[in-house]
């Protein structure tokens, strides 16, 4: 056995490694199909090195543990360094340069952890070179390696006893002349002054003092014959005893005396035991024992034990039915034979006596101490008064003629006043100050009361019924209120067993084979506790408050409850435990006592409780890959298919107390119940675990492990990258192309509408020209008609320039401003020659208008003056002056043409239209404004047509105006 500087504690065995946490062990076994498993399940010697690594030997070679990730690396040896392949049988020690020596068949091996590589010592070539290996026997066994000190190791072998200097592997032999065979010597112990303690398998042992270098043997005590005087292993219990072990027992041999004496077993144990005692480890107070049998091993405490019995030093002869401890530590017990009650002390018991001598006092019920000092006991019939100076009492309750009494329980009130619980009738008062007890009667009519009990939070009294639930009594008023219990504890009803609180408001009822109800007497809010939330058991019985925790007994034993953290404490592992099944109170020193029949107080000490109710570590035990262990870690990263895990945990640091309460929870959820320290997580999904556990009451201490499950690529975050970045691309080539494609559409359309524009221009322009050639020729031909020659002539020249313009116009589709202008000069100087000069005209240019930059349809402005000529001022009246005016300027980025006439408007127009009975519009007009749309659509060129009649002050028409407006 060896036990870490971590803690555990570690036992070798033919069928494996153990490790024990202080509760429960675990055990390393060889794997075939796991390379990191411990090479052979077989195993030996255990080392802890200066490094804190821990080497194993086995049957098949040498084994280190990784504590972290709990896999073994595995070294072997071969024939060329040992003859036998395999370390086995012995010890092993630490050398100087951190070598480890190792004790096996024919030689001593020592291995280098830093090369990974054996050698042999040479002690085997030492001893046999010096003779002391005479001939060959159990296959040169080295038993034992232990540190003598920095330089220097202890060999205990078949041939002897020898230390070894190990930086120069120089070999020392100690022999003893009486010993002819060291067969099964082992060096168990080295001692303070340097002595060897060596048991042996059949001499009982040996001690070797190295600074005499002298040997003593010792005889063990006697034995049965089947019983050989084979000590097993050897180890100091105190300062002046060692503790050893023999098959059949275990002794304490006292160094200086050489006295031998039996281990006293607390509990009795070694009745229970069939098997022999084999190795010892005392660690501090704790003391471990392993052995064959039917308990391998055990788990001994030099500390207080937890639970203790006391003997009632009672008269002989007396039946003890119950029995309490005073707060001088006396004992208040009853006989219940002869009803009769004794005070005992160590010294012995007296029998409590009335004045008049009378000791049939009856059987004893429940003892109480008042808050003023006072001493009272209740029998079935009756209620005493007991003064501890002379041992007398004082009868405080006569018969009860109307029905048998029976008093049981006490409480106290604020004022001193008090109750006594009595079974039939209810309540019994003792008013302060006063001798004689008193019926307190509240008016309630109910039978089979149960517990009484008085809250000082409420100051009110709490009466328990076995039918009719809980009645809570004002005793100033007397009035009282009913609460059934099915009401409080949300359940059916139950018997209260007991009644206790805290003076603060907590007050705790044991409802038998129902739990525990706690209530808060100030706002009545019940809560109820049972297995579900801790409890041994539901079938709770009797209870008390000592110190801030309420302690009760079931029938499972006692239990203790830290009501402000809800925490519960049960002690099922000490096998006293389950005694307490019955009422409890504190004795002198606030320990939980309770009378043991027939001659025994049982007391539960809560100096010791407190000594262990320290706080526990927890660790990963074992992990599990679809039923596969695997190695520990704090990060398990396995891909999707690998997803079903179970995780072991274990809680470091047993001192008896059970249901630490470890819970766990996952991604910071809500926390769940670690059913059998396991957690099970089957098909997990891609995604990051973060498991949490701890103990309920103390979340400081949480151990923390991450499981990453990768997903697989189709569902990787890059997969989904490269998808989306291909979706997107193919999107974006789908788009672009389809943009394409439209903009080609687009442009095939605009095109088509430019030509098919360009094709209208041409049609209106051929529509156009003839039209105007038409009105020319007229004007030509009544020039020759009239035989105005001279001005036919001038007519024509101007007409063959007109048509020069045109012309050259009719290639373009859109002509500047000035041509334009040229052409429609031409066209006003035809039309005055024609009229005779009956008008005047005028073309007015804005300085800040560049006539070259502005593009129009040729022709497009010709129209407008005709219309003004003919339609406006050729239809006024001869007298009058006739004008046309012509105005081009530029306002902002807008360019206006203004055609104004002072005819006679366009409603006169119309109407001489009418009585002519010409209705149609003029053609030059419309083909005006559809060209200007056209310019639109194909130059983008935006126009406006406005025109105006104008108006004297009269409000005569006096003429028409046409504003062109073009939008640069």
């Amino acid at each position: 056995m060896y036990q870490d500087k971590a803690g555990f504690l570690w036992v070798t065995t033919d069928k494996g490694l153990n490790r024990f946490d202080g509760n429960s062990f675990y055990i390393f076994r060889h794997r075939p199909d796991d390379v990191h498993s411990i090479a052979n399940s077989s195993c030996n010697g255990i080392l802890e090195d200066r490094k804190g690594r821990l080497w194993i030997n086995t049957d098949d070679g040498l084994s280190l543990f990784d504590h972290k990730k709990q896999t073994f690396q595995n070294y072997y040896t071969d024939t060329s360094v040992m003859p036998v392949p395999g370390i086995s049988y012995t010890d092993m020690a630490e050398d100087h340069a951190g070598r480890i020596w190792i004790g096996g068949y024919y030689d001593v091996l020592i291995f280098n952890p830093e090369t990974q590589q054996f050698e042999k010592s040479g002690w085997y070539d030492y001893a046999l070179k010096k003779g002391i290996i005479k001939e060959e026997k159990r296959n040169s066994i080295t038993q034992s390696v232990i540190k003598k000190s920095e330089t220097e190791l202890w060999l205990m072998t078949v041939y002897g006893l020898f230390s070894v200097h190990t930086p120069t592997k120089t070999f020392t032999y100690y022999p003893n002349p009486k010993i002819e065979d060291y067969f099964a010597f082992v060096l168990h112990h080295i001692d303070k002054n340097g002595v060897l303690w060596i048991g042996t398998y059949d001499q009982c042992f040996y001690t070797f003092d190295p600074k005499t270098h002298q040997w003593f043997h010792f005889s063990c005590p006697p034995r049965e014959k089947s019983i050989s005087d084979f000590i097993s292993d050897i180890d100091r219990y105190d300062e002046h005893t060692m503790m050893m072990t023999r098959m059949d027992n275990i002794f304490l041999f006292h160094i200086k005396t050489r006295e031998w004496k039996l281990f006293q077993w607390r509990d009795k144990l070694t009745k229970q035991i069939s098997g022999g005692f084999s190795r010892i480890l005392r660690s501090g107070d704790e003391i471990y024992i392993t052995a064959t049998g039917n308990q391998p091993f055990l788990h001994l405490s030099k500390k207080n034990p937890l639970i203790k019995k006391t003997k009632i030093p009672l008269p002989e002869n007396v039946l003890n039915n119950h029995s309490y401890i005073t707060p001088d530590g006396k004992i208040l017990t009853g006989d219940w034979d002869k009803n009769a009650i004794y005070s005992c002390e160590n010294k012995g018991c007296i029998l409590l006596t009335e004045k008049n001598g009378n000791s049939v006092l009856g059987n004893l019920q429940l003892y109480y101490t008042s808050g003023s000092g006072d001493h009272y006991f209740s029998t079935s019939k009756k209620v005493y008064k007991w003064n501890m100076s002379d041992n007398s009492v004082r009868l405080l309750s006569g018969e009860q003629n109307e029905r048998q009494t029976e008093f049981r329980n006490f409480t106290e009130d604020a004022r001193g006043n008090i109750y006594v619980r009595e079974r039939n009738k209810g309540i019994f008062y003792l008013k302060k100050g006063e001798a004689r007890l008193e019926y307190f009667d509240c008016g309630i009519r109910d039978e089979n009361f149960s517990v009484l009990y008085y809250d000082k939070a409420t100051e009110k009294l709490w009466l328990a019924s076995e039918k009719n639930g809980l009645y809570i009594i004002d005793p100033t008023s007397r009035a009282y209120k009913n609460y059934s219990l099915s009401h409080l504890a949300r359940t059916q009803k139950g018997f209260i067993y007991d009644i206790s609180g805290d003076d603060r408001g907590n007050v705790f009822l044991l409802i038998a084979n129902r739990g525990i109800l706690r209530i808060n007497s100030m706002d009545m809010v019940p809560k109820i506790y049972t297995t579900l939330d801790g409890l041994q058991s539901d079938a709770v019985k009797y209870g008390l408050i000592c110190d801030g925790m309420y302690w009760f007994t079931s029938e499972s034993g006692l239990m203790a409850f830290d009501y402000t953290k809800e925490r519960f404490f049960s002690f099922e592992n000490e096998a006293d435990n389950r005694l307490f099944t019955y009422r409890i109170f504190p004795d002198p020193e606030g320990n939980i006592t309770q009378n043991l029949y027939p001659e025994q107080m049982i007391t539960f000490d809560r100096n010791v409780f407190a000594e262990q109710k320290t706080t526990t570590k927890i660790y990963l035990k074992e992990a599990k890959l679809s039923g596969k262990i695997i190695p520990n870690d704090s990060l398990f990263t396995l891909p999707f298919d690998q997803n079903n895990f179970v995780f072991l945990f274990g809680n470091m640091g047993n001192k008896g107390l059970n249901h630490p309460a470890y819970q766990y929870r996952i991604n910071g959820r809500s926390w769940q119940s670690l059913e059998n320290n396991i957690i099970s997580l089957y098909n997990l999904s891609p995604g990051t675990y973060l498991i949490q556990v701890g103990n309920k009451y103390d979340q400081k201490n949480l151990f923390t492990l991450t499981v990453v499950i990768i997903p697989p690529w189709w569902k990787t975050a890059w997969f989904y990258m490269f998808v989306s970045l291909f979706l997107t691309g193919l999107t974006f080539l789908v788009y672009k192309k389809r943009i394409t494609s439209i903009r080609k559409e687009e442009a095939e359309k605009n095109l088509l509408k430019q030509r098919i524009s360009e094709i209208e221009m041409t049609a209106l322009r051929a529509q156009m020209n003839p039209h105007f050639i038409f009105n020319c020729l007229n004007s030509i031909n009544r020039f020759i008609l009239v035989h105005e020659t001279d001005a036919a002539s001038e007519y024509l020249t101007k007409f063959s320039r007109l048509i020069r313009l045109i012309l050259d116009g009719s290639r373009e589709d859109f002509i500047t401003l000035d041509k334009e202008l040229d052409a429609l000069k031409l066209y006003i100087e035809m039309e005055s020659m024609r009229f005779q000069d009956s008008f005047e005209w005028k073309i007015n240019i804005d300085p800040g208008v560049r006539l070259e930059t502005v593009l129009l349809p040729p022709l497009i402005l010709q129209p407008f003056v005709e219309n003004a000529i003919w339609h406006g001022l050729m239809q006024a009246p001869a007298y009058g002056q006739k004008k046309l005016f012509i105005q081009i300027y530029k306002m902002d980025d807008i360019i206006s043409i203004e055609i104004s006439d002072n005819g006679i408007g366009r409603q006169k127009a119309r109407e001489i239209k009418s009585k002519d009975g010409n209705k149609q519009k003029s053609h030059g007009i419309t083909l005006t404004e559809e060209r200007l749309k056209l310019m639109e659509k194909i130059k983008g060129i935006k126009t406006e047509v406005f025109i105006e009649d104008m108006y004297d002050a009269q409000k005569q028409a006096s003429g028409t105006k046409v504003k062109i407006q073009i939008y640069s």
